[in-house]
């Protein structure tokens, strides 16, 4: 068991439950995450109901969280559940199906907090933990065989499967939640772009709808080609200010680009998306996920290069690069802007 369920260096805070949505009443209750729908379940062994997914996305993301949960991939693959003892608050992780199995079986879930008991090595301890062992399985087998077990070697085993740190995860989801329900505020753009009648700024404001928001900026090129036809890599400033929801942001040129994105405090940026002929870099963040498509680079890129938002149809032999980017994202345009040679630009 201890292969497949672990318990965390972490101790919940107690509204951590009521935070991510759960209403009900059981003393053990776990979440995942439902790829297939981008929904966050939760459930206790008799309901599994839907959770709060920007309460999750803040308590993955909290410092003392992300360091020990990063590894699961809890945001975005169903493999991993987490698991929370509402009564000692204790949180463990686990195969999905092992957990499933045990929130099914109450029994196996006294066994699971027996074997991580927070005493360390005290004979007393030792003790109890065989009478509720053998009172758990309430089989004569199973009850020999706890007396077989040497009070020494119990003593250690639960030493070596009950440590903690008791670090508290105080929850800052109410001011995510209050942006989440508040009404959606409308988009602004800030851009900078070449001065002339066919460079001339272009935008377009989508669906706002749904959990997160896609938006998309696009260029042709930063400056002027050089004269000697070499293809000096230029730079774009990207600021992202918007913080209603997670932000999947796309960067599309067909010159060699350098992104420099800023991410101001309260944006969340889920992924970046970078679709080039040439190659294409990112700078300025770490730790936000960056797929490049450039023919260049990687041999495909995933649309045509528009810089017009009455550019976007697609042709024979190019899809549309907003078609593609909904599709691979399973979400609706939020925004456009573009131009053919930009410097920088606003995501408000």
């Amino acid at each position: 068991m201890s292969n497949l369920v672990q318990r965390l260096n972490i101790t919940a805070h107690p509204q951590l439950e009521k935070s991510l949505g759960y209403r009900g009443d059981s003393p053990w209750v776990a979440w995942r995450w439902e790829p297939e729908i981008e929904q966050l379940i939760c459930s206790d062994g008799k309901t599994v109901e839907t959770g709060n997914n920007m309460a999750w996305l803040v308590f993955l993301q909290h410092d003392l969280v992300q360091p020990v949960l990063q590894e699961y991939n809890l945001g975005e693959g169903d493999r991993h559940s987490l698991l929370l003892d509402r009564k000692t608050r204790n949180l463990y992780i686990g195969e999905g199906t092992a957990i499933q199995s045990l929130l099914e079986q109450p029994e196996s879930l006294c066994l699971l907090t027996c074997l991580n008991g927070n005493t360390k090595g005290d004979r007393n301890f030792a003790e109890t933990w065989q009478k509720k062992l053998a009172k758990t399985t309430k089989t004569n087998a199973f009850r020999h065989l706890t007396n077989l077990i040497p009070l020494s070697i119990a003593a250690t085993l639960i030493s070596a499967l009950g440590v903690g740190t008791g670090l508290w995860v105080v929850p800052a989801v109410q001011q995510k939640l209050a942006q989440k329900t508040a009404p959606i505020s409308p988009m602004s753009f800030e851009a900078s772009c070449y001065i002339g009648q066919s460079y001339k700024f272009s935008s377009h404001v989508g669906s706002l709808n749904g959990n997160k928001e896609l938006h998309l900026i696009a260029v042709y090129e930063a400056t002027s080609p050089q004269e000697n036809g070499n293809r000096a890599k230029s730079a774009i400033e990207v600021k992202v200010e918007r913080q209603n929801k997670p932000i999947i942001l796309a960067l599309s040129a067909y010159e060699p680009i350098n992104w420099n994105v800023t991410v101001e405090p309260g944006a969340v940026i889920e992924k970046i998306l970078v679709n080039g002929y040439h190659n294409q870099t990112i700078s300025g963040v770490t730790g936000i996920p960056v797929e490049e498509h450039s023919y260049e680079e990687t041999g495909d890129y995933l649309g045509n290069f528009i810089y017009k938002w009455d550019a976007t149809t697609e042709s024979t032999n190019t899809p549309s690069l907003v078609t593609k980017l909904e599709q691979i994202n399973h979400t609706k345009l939020s925004s456009f802007q573009g131009c053919y040679r930009g410097t920088s630009f606003t995501i408000k």
